[in-house]
């Protein structure tokens, strides 16, 4: 199975699509999950069209900022349980693994929701007994290592998020490529870099 998550900063540009349609020509994920798209319904039906996907959830953005959006073919036998402005929740059924959850999860980057955003997480891991992956972007980092350029993040944000990820019965999984997946003003003496 391939899962792939991007938070796109919005769908409306050109390049966006582009590299959209790259990704799912590439790794043809079974389940692809963008956040803060910035779009309404007939914007992001148009885009389920164009990269040839079946179905989609979409959870409107809200203010400036926001918009979630999870796709997938009918033949993955998939069924929506829960939706907020923070995730998506779908259920799989699968004859190898029986059912299990698959949580695409968008955490506000303002550090004020922390602590809420964290015990959601909790909320959301204990609302299942059965096996749950979550993916997405989750504005939290487990180790000072994972963040390259400016500030750094201060401990208290770090060890929350590790204890909270711990507390879920939660796992990282093994990361391989480049150690940075998001970026920020590359080039510039602000350059940031995250994973």
């Amino acid at each position: 199975m391939s899962l792939v998550a991007w938070n796109c900063r919005g769908v409306g540009s050109p390049s966006t699509i582009h590299d959209l349609k790259y990704l799912v020509w590439h790794f043809n994920p079974d389940l692809l999950f963008l956040s803060e798209t910035l779009a309404h319904r007939n914007k992001i039906e148009e885009l389920r069209y164009l990269l040839g996907y079946d179905s989609c959830v979409h959870v409107d953005h809200t203010g400036r900022g926001g918009g979630l959006d999870l796709f997938w073919q009918n033949s993955f036998n998939c069924q929506l349980i829960d939706i907020s402005n923070n995730h998506i929740t779908v259920e799989i059924i699968d004859t190898a693994l029986g059912t299990w959850r698959v949580i695409g999860y968008y955490s506000y980057p303002n550090s004020g929701h922390r602590t809420a955003d964290w015990n959601f997480l909790r909320q959301l891991s204990n609302s299942f007994a059965g096996l749950c992956c979550f993916f997405g972007d989750f504005n939290d980092i487990l180790d000072a290592i994972e963040k390259r350029g400016r500030n750094i993040r201060s401990p208290w944000l770090i060890n929350g998020f590790r204890r909270a990820v711990l507390e879920s019965g939660l796992s990282d999984v093994p990361f391989d490529g480049y150690p940075f997946t998001w970026f920020k003003s590359l080039g510039t003496p602000r350059a940031v870099e995250e994973r």
